[in-house]
């Protein structure tokens, strides 16, 4: 079980760009479409096998017959997101994801397309954040090939993410008990910690030096 990716929601992929570009000093390359939730994204990579996303509702998308995915159905409804992106949560890789989780009312395992890309994801089936976003959603690429390699650099760096929660004992065994490794290049940066409250800190290296960046909870 590694750091997939840390992802923030927008309101639009023209605020993440110009969220991206007054914060790090960067332009976000587009990502792609997801037809299965209607959003589409910016990634980049940020560390060896980790990369940043920032989604949003794509306004060309037909509606789904679903709930979005990363809650942006209620954030946006809510006006949480009309004057800045947020960080939402983080997505863990866990192979044979298929085999290693159960449905059950509050949860799906999707099947989910955007371009060539494809992969299952098993997350909240209303879409919220698990845990205040410390808890995170699983996805398994097709051929175990994560396409972070494929994306452009565009010099951001992951300096550390810290993950806080008032049950974190309880949260980092169950990941160990998915197979979580702190040693794993992709997971050495993660700083599991108790606190008071839920919440994500994200700090990154950046063209315009070093950034930090609370959130979680929503």
């Amino acid at each position: 079980m590694k750091l997939d990716h840390i992802a923030f929601v927008a309101q639009t992929l023209e605020q993440a760009r110009a969220y991206a570009a007054q914060r790090f000093g960067v332009a976000l390359p587009a990502g792609g479409k997801h037809p299965l939730m209607g959003t589409h994204n910016l990634v980049t990579r940020i560390a060896p096998g980790v990369f940043l996303e920032f989604i949003a509702i794509d306004p060309e998308a037909a509606p789904p017959n679903r709930t979005r995915w990363f809650a942006l159905d209620r954030l946006t409804r809510e006006g949480t997101l009309e004057e800045a992106p947020r960080l939402f949560g983080w997505v863990a890789s866990l192979p044979d994801l298929a085999r290693n989780t159960s449905e059950s009312p509050q949860h799906e395992l999707l099947e989910v397309t955007r371009g060539d890309l494809r992969w299952h994801f098993f997350h909240r089936s209303d879409g919220e954040a698990e845990a205040g976003g410390c808890w995170p959603a699983l996805i398994d690429w097709a051929s175990g090939q994560s396409p972070v390699d494929r994306m452009q650099d565009v010099g951001l760096r992951l300096n550390q993410f810290q993950i806080a929660h008032p049950e974190m004992q309880a949260i980092r065994a169950k990941l160990q008990g998915l197979g979580w490794d702190a040693s794993e290049p992709e997971n050495r940066s993660v700083k599991l910690t108790d606190a008071a409250r839920p919440g994500l800190t994200l700090v990154l290296d950046t063209p315009n030096g070093r950034v930090q960046i609370e959130g979680g909870g929503l």
